[in-house]
């Protein structure tokens, strides 16, 4: 199942790009585990004009061969009720937002273009008398989460936000949705607004607060996103480059830009890098992957910088050199930590940003992060965590190996080089009498698939019958 799948369309690419992935990661899943049917898709989306629709049937159709079928509703709301008010200034643009909250008293959405002013409109609100809560997608998780928390609880009336906000929300009391900026798109206007009034027997009013300076912002903010075919001729050129020795390689998109020549500035950096993979992609040029895991150096437990440092001084498992690097890498991310918190940028602490910033190689970093986290400097977000269930057997695990242990004994010599027929539920039967405990047609299917994988043995689907299988031995047998 997948949700919000206009992002399979042109217009939604710039905003989850590694939806285009989606299909060959289905594929891939389907070839490893050497299943019979196809994985079932479904789509769903608010969005579903007809090009919408026509661009993620034939995504599909593409990738993986499927030819989905439509079921659609009516797109007309209405119980909303649609009205444009000029205002000439910032501060007129306030006070009518004001004045729609008191006459209103709902809950209510307010979407800016900016994550700035998310917080600057939330701030002002509240320092008015009322409940209101920012939003954007570059917050920090735990603060995002307990302010939509908040709002969908009913305990906050008002979320200031970017578009970021309303995917999978599901409040069906909002009464009122305000843009305080025209939003980027017809498209998102549609579905931003249809946030309201989702109970169908109320009436909820959606509002645009406009002033002609707001265009001159829109279309700046447009052509700041726009990626150039210069651009994706740069990152071919660095991926060319990175390539030259090996066919398959792996890169942070921050070093791709780097290799194409980017900086800092570059708005929306790895997303342009994405955007550019996932177009050479589509015109033949490369192949991606799936994506690697990335590290990250976060989750600081010191309470200041000089307390950590004085614990990587006193430390014996640094030595002098990485001593140094250890304090560079600590005021490199309490730096970071403390600009998030003064203004509205992420704080940036992956290990790929901390490498390319202090000029330290990447193995490095990662070594003196993992010294950091022993020293108990930095806390390990990424640890897992297993549980054992109380009264459980003890040697549970070994008696699932011991059971396909069992069954794999008794299946390898029933099969040899020559194709033949079998009936799986007949098998089960046989390794049943044969002193085979616990054995069942779908472990039995599973250790057929596992040696299907390892390339032991062929199978060959039979479809007539899920339960008939034909199998020939790929490995001769030793006797």
């Amino acid at each position: 199942m997948i949700d919000e799948a206009h992002c399979f369309s042109s217009w939604g690419q710039d905003f989850r790009v590694d939806y285009l992935y989606i299909g060959e990661f289905i594929r891939s899943i389907q070839q490893k585990k050497n299943l019979e049917d196809k994985i079932p898709v479904s789509c769903f989306t608010a969005t579903a004009k007809q090009k919408v629709i026509e661009d993620i049937q034939e995504y599909f159709k593409d990738k993986l061969n499927l030819d989905l079928e439509i079921y659609s509703s009516k797109a007309s709301r209405t119980n909303l009720h649609y009205r444009v008010f000029e205002k000439t200034d910032e501060e007129e643009k306030y006070n009518a937002a004001r004045d729609l909250i008191e006459e209103k008293n709902c809950p209510t959405i307010i979407y800016v273009s900016r994550t700035h002013k998310a917080y600057l409109l939330a701030e002002r609100l509240t320092s008015d008398g009322f409940d209101a809560k920012p939003y954007h997608g570059k917050m920090d998780k735990i603060e995002k989460s307990a302010n939509q928390d908040a709002f969908t609880s009913g305990k906050v009336q008002i979320m200031v936000a970017t578009s970021a906000f309303g995917m999978g929300v599901d409040k069906k009391d909002v009464g009122m949705v305000i843009h305080y900026d025209i939003s980027d798109s017809l498209e998102n206007y549609i579905q931003e607004a249809g946030r309201a009034g989702r109970d169908e027997n109320m009436t909820a009013d959606c509002f645009v607060l406009f002033n002609e300076e707001d265009l001159g912002k829109h279309f700046i903010l447009l052509n700041q996103t726009k990626l150039s075919i210069k651009e994706i001729q740069q990152v071919w050129k660095a991926i060319k480059e990175i390539t030259r020795f090996r066919s398959t390689v792996s890169n942070s998109a921050l070093e791709i830009a780097r290799k194409a020549g980017w900086d800092d500035s570059v708005v929306e950096i790895e997303t342009r890098v994405v955007t550019a993979i996932a177009a050479l992609e589509d015109a033949g040029y490369l192949k991606r992957g799936q994506n690697m895991p990335r590290i990250f150096a976060n989750s600081i437990l010191s309470r200041n910088a000089q307390e950590a440092i004085d614990k990587i001084n006193a430390s014996a498992r640094f030595e002098e050199k990485q001593k140094e690097k250890g304090i560079r890498i600590i005021k490199k991310l309490f730096s970071s930590k403390s600009r998030k918190q003064a203004n509205d940028e992420a704080a940036e602490s992956r290990v790929d940003y901390i490498s390319d910033h202090l000029g330290i190689v990447k193995e490095e970093v990662i070594n003196i992060i993992n010294l950091l986290r022993e020293e108990k400097i930095l806390a390990d977000a990424k640890d897992l965590s297993a549980f054992i269930k109380k009264g459980e057997n003890k040697n549970r695990s070994l008696k699932i190996v011991d059971t396909f242990t069992r069954i794999e004994t008794f299946l390898l010599p029933i099969f040899d080089e020559q194709k033949k027929t079998y009936h799986v539920k007949e098998l089960n039967e046989k390794a049943a009498e044969s002193g085979c405990e616990d054995v069942t047609p779908n472990r039995i299917k599973t250790i057929l698939n596992f040696w299907s994988i390892k390339h032991w043995i062929k199978q060959y689907n039979q479809e007539y019958s899920k339960n008939h299988i034909a199998v020939s031995c790929l490995q001769r047998k030793k006797s």
